[in-house]
Protein backbone atom coordinates (compact mmCIF):
# COMPACT_ATOMS: atom_id res chain seq x y z
CA UNK A 1 0.00 0.00 0.00
CA UNK A 2 1.64 3.64 -1.02
CA UNK A 3 1.38 6.26 1.11
CA UNK A 4 2.58 8.06 4.34
CA UNK A 5 1.71 5.28 7.87
CA UNK A 6 2.86 5.71 11.25
CA UNK A 7 3.06 2.05 13.68
CA UNK A 8 1.85 1.89 17.26
CA UNK A 9 3.17 -0.79 20.10
CA UNK A 10 2.41 -1.96 23.31
CA UNK A 11 4.16 -4.35 24.81
CA UNK A 12 4.55 -5.88 28.60
CA UNK A 13 4.81 -9.26 30.22
CA UNK A 14 1.30 -10.17 29.33
CA UNK A 15 1.82 -9.81 25.68
CA UNK A 16 2.25 -7.35 22.83
CA UNK A 17 -0.53 -5.48 20.21
CA UNK A 18 0.43 -2.76 17.72
CA UNK A 19 -1.93 -0.70 15.25
CA UNK A 20 -1.01 0.43 11.63
CA UNK A 21 -2.64 3.82 11.27
CA UNK A 22 -2.30 6.57 7.92
CA UNK A 23 -1.83 10.37 8.63
CA UNK A 24 -5.54 10.99 8.75
CA UNK A 25 -5.83 9.14 11.99
CA UNK A 26 -7.63 6.05 10.18
CA UNK A 27 -6.58 2.65 11.48
CA UNK A 28 -5.72 0.04 8.57
CA UNK A 29 -4.75 -2.92 10.91
CA UNK A 30 -4.14 -4.34 14.50
CA UNK A 31 -1.43 -7.30 15.53
CA UNK A 32 -0.89 -9.44 18.27
CA UNK A 33 2.14 -10.93 19.42
CA UNK A 34 3.75 -12.72 22.83
CA UNK A 35 5.49 -10.98 25.50
CA UNK A 36 7.74 -8.31 24.94
CA UNK A 37 9.58 -7.02 27.94
CA UNK A 38 12.78 -7.90 27.87
CA UNK A 39 13.56 -7.81 31.50
CA UNK A 40 11.62 -10.71 31.76
CA UNK A 41 11.46 -12.51 28.57
CA UNK A 42 14.65 -11.31 27.46
CA UNK A 43 15.80 -9.42 24.51
CA UNK A 44 15.43 -12.14 21.47
CA UNK A 45 11.65 -13.21 22.78
CA UNK A 46 10.93 -9.63 23.26
CA UNK A 47 11.84 -8.63 19.61
CA UNK A 48 10.48 -11.34 18.29
CA UNK A 49 6.82 -10.54 20.44
CA UNK A 50 7.07 -7.44 18.52
CA UNK A 51 7.59 -8.35 15.20
CA UNK A 52 5.07 -11.43 15.16
CA UNK A 53 2.58 -8.26 16.14
CA UNK A 54 3.79 -5.87 13.57
CA UNK A 55 3.91 -8.82 11.39
CA UNK A 56 0.26 -9.44 11.99
CA UNK A 57 -1.00 -6.35 11.50
CA UNK A 58 1.12 -5.69 7.98
CA UNK A 59 0.14 -8.39 6.53
CA UNK A 60 -2.97 -7.34 7.31
CA UNK A 61 -3.25 -3.92 5.26
CA UNK A 62 0.20 -4.51 3.13
CA UNK A 63 2.04 -1.73 4.58
CA UNK A 64 5.49 -2.50 5.55
CA UNK A 65 7.04 1.17 6.27
CA UNK A 66 6.45 3.53 7.93
CA UNK A 67 7.79 7.40 8.66
CA UNK A 68 7.62 7.29 12.37
CA UNK A 69 7.05 4.02 15.17
CA UNK A 70 6.65 4.39 18.11
CA UNK A 71 6.76 1.44 20.86
CA UNK A 72 5.87 1.74 24.40
CA UNK A 73 7.46 -1.27 25.68
CA UNK A 74 8.02 -2.23 29.63
CA UNK A 75 11.05 -2.82 30.83
CA UNK A 76 13.09 -0.69 28.65
CA UNK A 77 14.17 2.50 31.25
CA UNK A 78 17.89 2.24 30.48
CA UNK A 79 19.78 3.02 27.95
CA UNK A 80 21.02 -0.53 27.46
CA UNK A 81 17.52 -2.27 27.21
CA UNK A 82 16.59 0.05 24.32
CA UNK A 83 19.69 -0.13 22.17
CA UNK A 84 19.68 -4.30 23.06
CA UNK A 85 16.00 -4.11 21.39
CA UNK A 86 16.33 -1.99 19.06
CA UNK A 87 19.20 -3.75 17.27
CA UNK A 88 17.12 -6.94 17.15
CA UNK A 89 14.07 -5.05 15.44
CA UNK A 90 14.98 -6.23 12.08
CA UNK A 91 12.08 -6.72 8.49
CA UNK A 92 10.79 -3.74 8.44
CA UNK A 93 11.07 -0.19 7.59
CA UNK A 94 10.98 1.68 10.85
CA UNK A 95 11.58 5.20 9.79
CA UNK A 96 11.80 7.42 13.05
CA UNK A 97 11.98 4.52 15.67
CA UNK A 98 11.56 5.92 19.34
CA UNK A 99 10.95 3.07 22.34
CA UNK A 100 9.25 4.74 25.15
CA UNK A 101 7.60 3.25 28.71
CA UNK A 102 4.48 1.49 27.96
CA UNK A 103 3.10 3.72 30.43
CA UNK A 104 3.73 7.22 28.20
CA UNK A 105 1.35 5.51 25.50
CA UNK A 106 -0.61 4.15 27.65
CA UNK A 107 -1.47 7.79 29.14
CA UNK A 108 -1.54 8.88 25.28
CA UNK A 109 -4.20 6.21 24.67
CA UNK A 110 -6.18 6.96 28.17
CA UNK A 111 -6.90 10.43 27.69
CA UNK A 112 -6.40 11.08 24.28
CA UNK A 113 -2.52 13.17 24.57
CA UNK A 114 -4.63 14.91 27.17
CA UNK A 115 -2.76 15.70 31.22
CA UNK A 116 -3.60 13.34 33.40
CA UNK A 117 -2.51 10.28 35.46
CA UNK A 118 -2.39 6.58 34.21
CA UNK A 119 -2.19 3.52 36.61
CA UNK A 120 -1.55 0.54 35.07
CA UNK A 121 -1.54 -2.76 36.69
CA UNK A 122 -0.79 -6.33 34.22
CA UNK A 123 2.19 -8.32 35.27
CA UNK A 124 3.49 -5.23 36.49
CA UNK A 125 2.83 -2.05 37.55
CA UNK A 126 3.43 1.49 37.31
CA UNK A 127 1.73 4.91 37.57
CA UNK A 128 2.74 8.06 34.97
CA UNK A 129 1.70 11.79 34.89
CA UNK A 130 1.50 14.38 32.49
CA UNK A 131 0.59 18.07 33.49
CA UNK A 132 -0.37 21.12 31.61
CA UNK A 133 3.26 22.38 31.11
CA UNK A 134 4.05 19.23 29.35
CA UNK A 135 6.15 17.71 32.61
CA UNK A 136 5.83 14.34 33.17
CA UNK A 137 6.83 11.57 36.12
CA UNK A 138 6.55 8.47 37.25
CA UNK A 139 5.44 6.24 40.40
CA UNK A 140 6.39 2.28 40.49
CA UNK A 141 7.61 0.27 37.86
CA UNK A 142 11.14 -1.38 38.94
CA UNK A 143 10.25 -4.84 38.08
CA UNK A 144 9.09 -7.95 40.34
CA UNK A 145 12.24 -8.19 42.26
CA UNK A 146 12.17 -4.62 43.72
CA UNK A 147 8.38 -3.94 43.81
CA UNK A 148 5.75 -3.65 41.16
CA UNK A 149 3.29 -3.52 44.24
CA UNK A 150 -0.23 -3.91 43.36
CA UNK A 151 0.98 -5.80 40.28
CA UNK A 152 -0.33 -9.38 39.16
CA UNK A 153 2.37 -10.50 39.62
CA UNK A 154 2.07 -8.72 43.41
CA UNK A 155 -1.00 -10.29 43.47
CA UNK A 156 -0.48 -13.54 42.88
CA UNK A 157 3.12 -13.60 44.75
CA UNK A 158 0.91 -12.76 47.86
CA UNK A 159 -1.64 -15.25 47.11
CA UNK A 160 1.20 -18.31 47.15
CA UNK A 161 2.34 -16.97 50.63
CA UNK A 162 -1.63 -16.71 52.20
CA UNK A 163 -1.69 -20.33 50.78
CA UNK A 164 1.44 -21.91 52.07
CA UNK A 165 0.71 -19.99 55.44
CA UNK A 166 -3.13 -21.14 55.64
CA UNK A 167 -1.08 -24.76 55.18
CA UNK A 168 1.27 -25.01 57.64
CA UNK A 169 -1.10 -23.02 60.43
CA UNK A 170 0.87 -20.00 60.74
CA UNK A 171 -2.37 -17.75 58.82
CA UNK A 172 -5.85 -17.82 58.50
CA UNK A 173 -8.03 -20.29 56.87
CA UNK A 174 -8.26 -19.33 52.58
CA UNK A 175 -10.26 -20.51 50.01
CA UNK A 176 -7.30 -19.62 48.06
CA UNK A 177 -5.32 -22.73 49.04
CA UNK A 178 -7.68 -24.97 47.59
CA UNK A 179 -7.87 -22.93 44.34
CA UNK A 180 -4.23 -22.57 44.12
CA UNK A 181 -3.40 -26.65 44.54
CA UNK A 182 -6.30 -26.88 42.02
CA UNK A 183 -5.05 -24.60 38.72
CA UNK A 184 -1.21 -25.86 39.52
CA UNK A 185 -2.28 -29.38 39.87
CA UNK A 186 -0.35 -29.90 42.92
CA UNK A 187 -1.19 -33.51 44.48
CA UNK A 188 -0.49 -31.38 48.49
CA UNK A 189 0.62 -27.84 48.98
CA UNK A 190 4.58 -28.30 49.26
CA UNK A 191 4.85 -29.24 46.09
CA UNK A 192 4.94 -26.10 45.23
CA UNK A 193 8.49 -25.76 46.80
CA UNK A 194 9.28 -27.59 43.79
CA UNK A 195 7.58 -25.66 41.11
CA UNK A 196 8.90 -22.43 42.02
CA UNK A 197 12.16 -23.22 42.62
CA UNK A 198 13.47 -25.84 39.98
CA UNK A 199 10.31 -25.54 37.72
CA UNK A 200 8.09 -23.25 35.40
CA UNK A 201 6.72 -20.62 37.97
CA UNK A 202 8.32 -17.13 36.61
CA UNK A 203 6.77 -13.66 36.86
CA UNK A 204 4.38 -14.11 34.25
CA UNK A 205 2.94 -17.49 35.70
CA UNK A 206 2.62 -16.13 39.13
CA UNK A 207 0.71 -13.06 37.48
CA UNK A 208 -2.11 -15.51 35.81
CA UNK A 209 -2.92 -16.43 39.57
CA UNK A 210 -4.42 -12.96 40.07
CA UNK A 211 -7.71 -14.54 38.82
CA UNK A 212 -8.08 -16.76 41.78
CA UNK A 213 -7.52 -13.89 43.74
CA UNK A 214 -10.15 -12.29 42.28
CA UNK A 215 -12.36 -14.85 42.26
CA UNK A 216 -12.16 -15.94 45.87
CA UNK A 217 -12.62 -11.98 46.81
CA UNK A 218 -16.03 -11.87 44.71
CA UNK A 219 -16.92 -15.15 47.00
CA UNK A 220 -16.40 -13.46 50.14
CA UNK A 221 -13.28 -14.69 51.34
CA UNK A 222 -11.45 -12.59 53.69
CA UNK A 223 -7.77 -12.95 52.83
CA UNK A 224 -8.02 -12.61 49.35
CA UNK A 225 -10.41 -9.44 49.70
CA UNK A 226 -7.18 -7.94 51.90
CA UNK A 227 -4.74 -8.79 49.14
CA UNK A 228 -6.88 -7.00 46.41
CA UNK A 229 -7.32 -3.90 49.09
CA UNK A 230 -3.60 -4.15 49.86
CA UNK A 231 -2.91 -3.68 46.40
CA UNK A 232 -5.08 -0.91 45.21
CA UNK A 233 -3.77 0.91 48.24
CA UNK A 234 -0.35 0.64 46.63
CA UNK A 235 -1.61 1.65 42.80
CA UNK A 236 -2.88 4.61 44.94
CA UNK A 237 0.45 5.22 46.60
CA UNK A 238 1.79 5.35 43.42
CA UNK A 239 -0.61 7.63 41.47
CA UNK A 240 -1.07 10.09 44.34
CA UNK A 241 3.28 10.11 43.95
CA UNK A 242 2.90 11.07 40.55
CA UNK A 243 -0.12 13.88 41.40
CA UNK A 244 2.28 15.26 43.90
CA UNK A 245 5.31 15.94 41.74
CA UNK A 246 3.54 16.70 38.79
CA UNK A 247 1.11 19.23 41.29
CA UNK A 248 -1.94 18.17 39.04
CA UNK A 249 -4.73 20.13 41.45
CA UNK A 250 -8.75 21.02 40.85
CA UNK A 251 -10.31 18.64 38.15
CA UNK A 252 -7.86 16.02 35.65
CA UNK A 253 -8.64 12.81 34.45
CA UNK A 254 -6.79 9.36 36.35
CA UNK A 255 -7.66 6.39 34.00
CA UNK A 256 -6.77 2.53 35.51
CA UNK A 257 -4.76 0.44 32.91
CA UNK A 258 -5.40 -2.73 34.32
CA UNK A 259 -4.53 -5.43 32.07
CA UNK A 260 -4.61 -8.84 33.65
CA UNK A 261 -5.94 -7.24 36.62
CA UNK A 262 -9.26 -6.03 36.45
CA UNK A 263 -9.59 -3.10 38.65
CA UNK A 264 -13.01 -3.72 39.79
CA UNK A 265 -14.36 -4.51 43.20
CA UNK A 266 -11.82 -4.25 46.41
CA UNK A 267 -9.23 -3.10 44.44
CA UNK A 268 -10.57 -0.54 42.69
CA UNK A 269 -12.36 0.96 46.01
CA UNK A 270 -9.12 0.83 47.73
CA UNK A 271 -7.34 2.71 44.90
CA UNK A 272 -9.86 5.26 44.44
CA UNK A 273 -10.25 6.04 48.20
CA UNK A 274 -6.67 6.48 48.55
CA UNK A 275 -6.14 8.52 45.64
CA UNK A 276 -9.39 10.86 46.68
CA UNK A 277 -8.06 11.68 50.33
CA UNK A 278 -5.56 13.90 48.61
CA UNK A 279 -7.29 14.66 45.36
CA UNK A 280 -11.12 15.03 46.01
CA UNK A 281 -11.83 16.03 42.63
CA UNK A 282 -9.76 13.91 40.45
CA UNK A 283 -12.13 12.03 37.63
CA UNK A 284 -11.61 8.60 37.50
CA UNK A 285 -12.08 7.41 34.00
CA UNK A 286 -12.41 4.69 31.29
CA UNK A 287 -9.50 4.19 28.67
CA UNK A 288 -10.41 6.40 25.80
CA UNK A 289 -8.26 4.17 23.04
CA UNK A 290 -5.81 1.54 24.39
CA UNK A 291 -2.22 1.89 24.90
CA UNK A 292 -1.65 0.92 21.17
CA UNK A 293 -3.12 3.65 19.32
CA UNK A 294 -2.04 6.25 22.15
CA UNK A 295 1.41 4.95 20.74
CA UNK A 296 -0.34 5.95 16.94
CA UNK A 297 -1.23 9.31 18.20
CA UNK A 298 2.14 10.10 19.82
CA UNK A 299 3.63 8.98 16.52
CA UNK A 300 1.44 11.31 14.78
CA UNK A 301 2.05 14.12 16.95
CA UNK A 302 5.70 13.42 16.29
CA UNK A 303 5.02 14.03 12.62
CA UNK A 304 3.52 17.15 12.91
CA UNK A 305 0.10 16.15 12.34
CA UNK A 306 -2.33 18.07 14.69
CA UNK A 307 -4.40 15.51 16.70
CA UNK A 308 -7.37 17.59 17.15
CA UNK A 309 -11.12 15.89 17.83
CA UNK A 310 -12.28 15.70 14.95
CA UNK A 311 -8.89 12.94 13.38
CA UNK A 312 -9.68 11.69 17.51
CA UNK A 313 -13.14 11.04 16.25
CA UNK A 314 -11.50 9.13 13.02
CA UNK A 315 -9.24 6.75 15.01
CA UNK A 316 -12.08 6.29 17.71
CA UNK A 317 -14.14 4.98 14.69
CA UNK A 318 -12.19 2.88 12.25
CA UNK A 319 -10.14 1.03 15.63
CA UNK A 320 -13.72 0.26 16.69
CA UNK A 321 -14.86 -1.34 13.10
CA UNK A 322 -11.59 -3.19 13.13
CA UNK A 323 -12.53 -4.56 16.47
CA UNK A 324 -16.29 -4.83 15.79
CA UNK A 325 -15.19 -6.77 12.59
CA UNK A 326 -13.12 -9.00 14.48
CA UNK A 327 -15.84 -10.43 16.74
Amino acid sequence: MDGNFVLGVDGGGSGTRCVIADLSGKILARGRGGPSNPLTAGADPAAEGILDAVKEASMRCGVEAFEVSIMGIAGTERPSGIEALEKRLTGFDFGRLRIVSDAKVALAGATGLRPGVVVISGTGSIAFGLNEEGETTRAGGWGWRLGDEGSGYDIGHKALIASLKDFDGRGPPTSLTEKVKTALGLGDLSELVDRVYNGDMGSREVAALVHLVREAAGEGDEVATGIMEEAGEELGIAASAVIRRLGLRGRFPVALNYGIVNCRGALRASLERTVKQGSPECEFIELRFPPQVGAALLALQELGVEVEEKLLGRVEASYGALTEGSR
